[in-house]
């Protein structure tokens, strides 16, 4: 069994899931974590929301709500405007990276670039990943809301260990020159760097950074807050790049930020030698994860889902 299985199956077996008013059928034509994340694991906490990437008209015809997630199928949103059904266009990173990010530089050209991408979908409802990306861009929608990531499910608890041996990145080849610099600093301080470790708990501090192509004006401010909360949710202190909006976006005061090579060490060097403040830092952590947590979130969707439902006349 696979480890989406098992997050599934953890998902399903809590006292949580129930039945929703409407049924939702959740669709993407992408497969990348982004579906896992906001198709499959949300569909999975209610009994009639369901994820399908390839649905057939039978499947549209069952739901009352088709929730597009980040890679539209314009043929199957086609079919269920004709069915009168509710489209909600859950946006994420959307965009073609880094592509678009090397292309579009400013704000002024993302509002070029959605506003094109998403006069063709032409939904009822649009969820923002973050409030950065709903303040810049909400004017060019009518409906819209802003749902953050929830964390991974069924993510251990970070042991807050005595001393500081690793440093850790999760999510694709996107540090650029920061890799680097980080390897550097590990080799200098004798700590191990871990790209996407076995285990979220592996990692003594978390890093939250992008370079290169991938460190764009859209990645930077778009880009949902996924790994922050995946932070507050295991307990693990984290050092991220100023630049990264959803963190300041999502920020409990405990986030610790750097700029440049200097700033990076002057944390990295202040969590490496006060284990209380890492203790502190991680319980403050998990005392907000519960903003974070899939049924907090999953709740979020369906009042949406009720609220644009209302809107259209549907209930």
């Amino acid at each position: 069994m696979n480890n989406q299985n098992v997050i599934l199956e953890y998902i399903s077996s809590s006292q949580n899931v129930r039945k929703s008013e409407l049924s939702v059928l959740f669709t993407s034509r992408s497969g990348a974590g982004a579906w896992k994340v906001r198709g499959e694991q949300i569909a999975a906490t209610r009994t009639n929301w369901w994820a399908l990437n390839k649905p057939k008209p039978d499947d549209v015809n069952k739901c009352d709500v088709l929730c597009v997630v980040k890679r539209p199928d314009f043929e199957l949103i086609e079919f269920a405007k004709q069915k009168n059904k509710i489209i909600i266009y859950d946006i994420v990173d959307s965009w073609a990276q880094p592509s678009d990010g090397v292309k579009y530089t400013n704000k002024a050209g993302a509002k070029k670039l959605f506003l094109g991408m998403w006069s063709d979908i032409k939904a009822d409802g649009f969820i923002f990943p973050t409030w950065t990306m709903s303040k810049q861009l909400g004017s060019l929608v009518t409906l819209s809301t802003t749902i953050y990531h929830h964390y991974l499910p069924n993510i251990g608890r970070n042991p807050v260990r005595k001393e500081v041996k690793t440093i850790g990145y999760e999510g694709g080849d996107y540090l650029g020159p920061w890799q680097n610099l980080i390897q550097k600093k590990c080799k200098t301080y004798n700590i191990e760097f871990l790209f996407n470790p076995k285990t979220y708990t592996d990692m003594d501090i978390a890093i939250l950074a992008r370079g290169g192509d991938h460190g764009s004006y859209l990645s930077r401010n778009y880009k949902s807050n996924v790994k922050l909360a995946n932070a507050y949710g295991s307990g693990t202190p984290v050092l991220v790049h100023f630049d990264e909006m959803s963190a300041h976006d999502t920020d409990d005061g405990d986030v610790l930020f750097f700029t440049d090579d200097k700033s990076f060490e002057r944390q990295l060097k202040l969590l490496m030698s006060n284990h209380s403040l890492r203790q502190k830092i991680s319980q403050n952590f998990l005392n907000v994860s519960s903003h974070y947590e899939i049924h907090h979130i999953s709740n979020q969707f369906e009042d949406y889902f009720m609220k644009v439902a209302f809107e259209k006349g549907v209930l």
